[in-house]
C-alpha cells in the first residue's frame, strides 16, 4: 500500500510544536473516552472526560466532551450530574451544533424524575426535524405505558397542543375494550384537530410502551469526521533537488488543511487521511480494504480512471460520499448515488453555453473551433450539438493549429454567408488572441465569440481589449478584488511562503462546503444537498449548486461588466 501522508501536512504552519503535541494528546483522549461509552464503561468514560471539560480547556471536542460526560452520567442514572453538565454545555456553547441532543437529553432527564412539564419545556425546544422520531420515542416510553384512562386524558386537557399526547390517547382508546362512545367522541376530536395519518397511527401502535433511551450514536454523532484524501502525490519525487510534476496535489492538500482550521472555528472536526494514489489499480486495493479507510465519511479522489472505479466500486456500497475535485466526465456519476463531482460536468457547461449565447447571437449560426487535446474535441462535439438542438446550425466545424499563418489560411472567409457567433474551445493560451486577430481581419469585429478561458494567456490585459464581444467559460473563475480571497491570499502565504493556486482555493472550497453540509444534515446529506440554495460569493471561487443533480451545477459562463469578469447569472 502507497505511504500514508499524515505528518507532514497535519502539522504544516503549526510554530508551535508543545501545542500540536498538546492537541494529539486532547484527540486521543477523546476517542479513548468515547471507545469507553461505546462499549458500555460509563464510568471510565467520565474520567477521561472531565479534564477535557474544564473552562480552561477549549478545543474543538469541548462541547463533545460535556455531551458525553453527561450521557455517561444518565446512562449510570446519576441524573442530577448529567443535567449539571447539560446546562454548563447550554452556557458555554450556546452555538453548539448539536445542542439540540443536549436538549433531548434534559427532557430525558426531567420525565424520569417525574418532572412532566420541565420534560416537555425542553423537548419543544427542539426544532431540528432529524430528532422528531426520537422525541416521539421518548413520549412514548413515558407517556405510552400509562393504562389509567383518567389519568391519560387529564394529561392530554394540561398539554392540549402536544401532537404525541394526543396521539397515545387516541391510540389508547381504539384499542382500548372499555373505551366508552363518549372516549370515542374525544377520539374523534382529536382526529379531526390534528389530522393524523395511518402512518402515525402505525408508529405509536409499534412504538409503545418501548423502551426509549437518547438517541443512538454513531457516525453522524461521534465528534468528528474522517476524510481520505487519494492523490498522486508521488512521494517518491518528494525530494528539494528535484521539481515535482504534480505540485498541484499538494497545492490542493494545503487548501484542506486551510479549511480545516476554518471548520474547527466553526466547531467542526475533520480529520484528514492523505494516501498516496496513482493511476494503477492494484495500489488501490488494499486502501479500499483497510478498516482506517473503511471509517471514512467522505472520500476525495481518486483521480485516474482505473483507481476511480476501483474506490467508487466500495464507497458506492458503503456509508461514505465521494467526491471527484478535478473531473468533468458526467459518467462518472452513473458509479452511485452518493458519488459527486465538484464541476460541472462538459455536458452540462455546454448546456448552459448554448442557452446565453442564444441570448447573444442576433441568429442562429455559428462557427466553432477547437484544439488539439481530448477535452477541447469534447467540449466542441458537445456544443455542436447542443446548438444543434436548439435549432442552430453550424457553418464550420474545425480542429485548428496554434499558428496565425494557419488560421488564416485555413479559416473560412465568410464573404457570404457570416456566423452569428464564433465558438473556440482550446487549451493553448495563445489560439485565443490569434483568432480574435484572424476574426478582425475577416470584419467580423462585432460578432459575440464564446471561448473557453484556457484560450487566453492570463494576462487581464489582453483579454480586456476583446470584451465588450467575447464571453469565457470558466469554473474557477478568481476575483481577486473579493475580500475573501485577499484574506485567503494573506493566510496561505503566512503559512507556506507561496501564493496559492487555483488548486488551494478548489480544495479550501470544496471541503469547507461538503463539511459543513455533511455537518448539519448527516445521514440526510443529499436531501439536505438538493433542498439547499446554491452558495456563491461566502466561497472563494464560483460556488456550488447540488440542487438538481450530483455535479456542481454553477453557470460556468463569465460577462466583463466593464470592470471585472463575472458569472453571466449575477
Amino acid at each position: 500500500m502507497k505511504s500514508i501522508i499524515v505528518v507532514i501536512f497535519i502539522l504544516a504552519g503549526l510554530s508551535d510544536a508543545a501545542f500540536a503535541q498538546n492537541i494529539a494528546q486532547t484527540e486521543s483522549r477523546y476517542k479513548a473516552a468515547l471507545g469507553d461509552y461505546k462499549q458500555g464503561r460509563y464510568a471510565a468514560a467520565m474520567e477521561k472526560l472531565s479534564p477535557l471539560t474544564s473552562v480552561n480547556s477549549k478545543t474543538t471536542f469541548s462541547a463533545y466532551a460535556h455531551y458525553y460526560y453527561a450521557l455517561s452520567a444518565y446512562q449510570l442514572k446519576r441524573f442530577r450530574e448529567s443535567k449539571q453538565m447539560l446546562l454548563q454545555l447550554q452556557s458555554r456553547y450556546p452555538g453548539w451544533n448539536r445542542i439540540a441532543d443536549a436538549q433531548y437529553l434534559l427532557g430525558a432527564i426531567a420525565l424520569e424524575e417525574g418532572k412532566t412539564d420541565e420534560g416537555l419545556t425542553y423537548l419543544a425546544k427542539i426544532k431540528d426535524s432529524s430528532l422528531a422520531k426520537d422525541v416521539f420515542s421518548l413520549k412514548q416510553h413515558y407517556f405510552g405505558s400509562i393504562t389509567d384512562l383518567a389519568k391519560l386524558k387529564g394529561l392530554q386537557k394540561q398539554y392540549a397542543d402536544d401532537r404525541d399526547i394526543a396521539l397515545t390517547l387516541v391510540h389508547f382508546i381504539e384499542t382500548s375494550p372499555s373505551s366508552t362512545q363518549t372516549d370515542f367522541q374525544i377520539a374523534e376530536q382529536l382526529q379531526k384537530q390534528f389530522k393524523f395519518s395511518k402512518k402515525e397511527k402505525v408508529a405509536v401502535a409499534e412504538e409503545a410502551p418501548k423502551r426509549s433511551i437518547p438517541k443512538s450514536e454513531g457516525q453522524w454523532t461521534k465528534g468528528y469526521y474522517d476524510v481520505s484524501v487519494l492523490l498522486p502525490f508521488r512521494l517518491d519525487e518528494f525530494s528539494t533537488g528535484r521539481r515535482r510534476s504534480n505540485q498541484f496535489a499538494y497545492d490542493y492538500y494545503q487548501g484542506l488543511i486551510m479549511a480545516k482550521e476554518q471548520l474547527a472555528a466553526e466547531g467542526i472536526s475533520v480529520n484528514l487521511w492523505a494516501y498516496d494514489v496513482g493511476a494503477d489499480a492494484k495500489t488501490v486495493e488494499p486502501i479500499v480494504e483497510n478498516k482506517n479507510f473503511q471509517q471514512s465519511d467522505m472520500v476525495i479522489g481518486p483521480l485516474y480512471p482505473a483507481t476511480f472505479e476501483v474506490t467508487s466500486s466500495y464507497v458506492a456500497n458503503g456509508r461514505a460520499i465521494m467526491l471527484n475535485p478535478l473531473s468533468t466526465d458526467g459518467n462518472l456519476l452513473k458509479s452511485g448515488s452518493n458519488i459527486y463531482l465538484a464541476h460541472p460536468s462538459i455536458a452540462f457547461q455546454m448546456q448552459k453555453a448554448a442557452q446565453w449565447m442564444k441570448t447573444q447571437a442576433m441568429g442562429l449560426s455559428a462557427a466553432i473551433y477547437y484544439g488539439g487535446t481530448s477535452k477541447d474535441s469534447a467540449m466542441a462535439f458537445s456544443y455542436a450539438n447542443e446548438w444543434k438542438s436548439k435549432g442552430g446550425k453550424v457553418l464550420e466545424m474545425l480542429k485548428i493549429q496554434t499558428s496565425r499563418e494557419w488560421l488564416e489560411n485555413n479559416l473560412s472567409t465568410f464573404e457570404t454567408t457570416k456566423p452569428s457567433h464564433i465558438a473556440l474551445f482550446s487549451t493553448d493560451g495563445s489560439s485565443g488572441a490569434m483568432l480574435m486577430e484572424v476574426l478582425n481581419g475577416r470584419k467580423l469585429t462585432t460578432t459575440p465569440v464564446l471561448s473557453t478561458s484556457t484560450s487566453f494567456s492570463a494576462q487581464q490585459s489582453r483579454l480586456n481589449r476583446y470584451a465588450s464581444r467575447l464571453y469565457l467559460i470558466d469554473t474557477d473563475y478568481v476575483d481577486r478584488e473579493k475580500e475573501n480571497i485577499r484574506e485567503f491570499q494573506k493566510n496561505y502565504w503566512n503559512k507556506t511562503n507561496t501564493f496559492p493556486s487555483v488548486y488551494s482555493y478548489q480544495g479550501f472550497d470544496q471541503l469547507l462546503f461538503f463539511m459543513r453540509m455533511l455537518a448539519k444534515h448527516k445521514d440526510r446529506f443529499q436531501d439536505g444537498l438538493q433542498s439547499a440554495r446554491p452558495a456563491g460569493d461566502e466561497y472563494l471561487l464560483s460556488g456550488f449548486n447540488f440542487t438538481k443533480a450530483n455535479e456542481n451545477q454553477i453557470t460556468p459562463v463569465l460577462k466583463h461588466n466593464g470592470s471585472k469578469w463575472t458569472p453571466v447569472d449575477r
